[in-house]
């Protein structure tokens, strides 16, 4: 009896210690957050969306102010204001300190600066110099050469990125998204983002095919060394996964057919073929017009040399480059790329789907060599 006496003493002293505790998680429970708001998270344009779902709201609840014309209406917001008007078109050097709505197409000479948000509802053409808080357009958008967005950029039809453009946040399209030379975003998402110089022309495999190093070897095979590829450091680790010991360097074609980790860097020569994973602790390069349809992931740096074609998701402990013609293409489903650091995009790279730094991405332009027909491949 004394000791049920003790142990209910005890949890009593034991629930206090939580009681506040249980009763703001039952005053919340069943309850929906308004401070979370999940679509942060789940949509990659969810700046643009949410800006034009608070304007439309702003513009229906808001009066009209006392000074509004019949060309332009004023609602003040707290301590902004909010200025409607038709088809805009600014000169050069103009400063904006208000919200702008237009509710055709917009255009402005260079080296303007908007200090607060600007919504577009035809097409946008931002002159070259500009500085922008974050735009938004129901067409085209066109950024010029040289403009600055110290937040972020969204449009419904085609977004071009001139030269030299920063975009200190996302950069979202609805349907392309043109990434010219010298221009930087820390994210970039699209059905299709390009970079200048693109050509679609078929690739030729070279006829001369080097042997063949396959990782697993198939049944009744003897596993071969050479090109770069011990059999010795190689092991299962079960589930039809494989584990390499040290670096693994395979000079000649790869065709990788199981998930792989390597304790080290990993590379592999022209023309592999990767269909499982990869996992390495070092750097990944994957050498010209491979085809990777497994997810690749480096603790250090990522680089896809040219013409390689991947299906799936790159990301990067240290920088990525995607080469020159490099394809980031599958069925029903975007591909993305992520590096912790620097991510560069050459020239005539496609991607369908995301790509991310926590640095910056940057788009250069590519040596002319490589423009050339029956250029070398790396």
């Amino acid at each position: 009896m004394a000791f049920a006496i003790f142990s209910a003493v005890f949890l009593v002293i034991f629930y206090l210690h939580f009681a506040l505790a249980h009763r703001a998680w039952l005053t919340i429970r069943g309850k929906q957050s308004t401070e979370l708001d999940m679509g942060y998270v789940r949509q990659e344009d969810y700046f643009g969306q949410s800006f034009r779902q608070k304007l439309k709201h702003w513009l229906a609840t808001l009066p009209a102010a006392t000074n509004s014309t019949a060309g332009l209406r004023v609602y003040d917001h707290g301590q902004e204001r909010i200025f409607v008007a038709p088809s805009v078109q600014y000169p050069g050097g103009r400063v904006e300190k208000e919200v702008l709505v237009t509710e055709g197409a917009f255009a402005c000479g260079p080296n303007c600066d908007f200090r607060k948000e600007l919504m577009v509802k035809g097409d946008g053409q931002i002159g070259e110099g500009t500085a922008l808080q974050a735009i938004a357009a129901d067409g085209p958008l066109q950024l010029g050469e040289g403009v600055t967005v110290r937040r972020w950029a969204d449009a419904a039809g085609k977004l071009t990125i001139g030269a030299d453009t920063a975009i200190h946040s996302r950069a979202t399209s609805r349907t392309a998204i043109e990434f010219l030379p010298g221009a930087y975003a820390q994210s970039l998402f699209a059905p299709e983002i390009v970079t200048e110089g693109r050509n679609d022309e078929s690739i030729a495999l070279s006829a001369d095919r080097r042997s063949l190093v396959q990782i697993p070897h198939g049944a009744g095979e003897t596993p071969r060394a050479g090109d770069g590829f011990d059999p010795a450091k190689l092991f299962s680790m079960g589930g039809g996964t494989y584990l390499y010991e040290g670096n693994l360097d395979v000079t000649a074609p790869l065709h990788l057919r199981a998930p792989l980790v390597v304790h080290g860097h990993f590379s592999c020569g022209k023309e592999s073929l990767l269909e499982g994973d990869v996992k390495a602790h070092g750097n990944i390069t994957v050498g010209a017009a491979s085809v990777v349809k497994g997810n690749l992931v480096a603790d250090g740096n990522l680089v896809l040399k040219p013409d390689v074609y991947f299906q799936a998701l790159l990301r990067a402990g240290g920088e990525m480059r995607l080469s020159f013609g490099v394809r980031g293409l599958r069925e029903k489903l975007p591909v993305a790329a992520h590096a912790t650091r620097v991510l560069t995009l050459e020239s005539n790279v496609v991607i369908n789907g995301k790509v991310s730094s926590a640095n910056r991405v940057v788009a250069v332009s590519t040596p002319m060599a490589w423009l050339q027909p029956n250029r070398a491949r790396a």
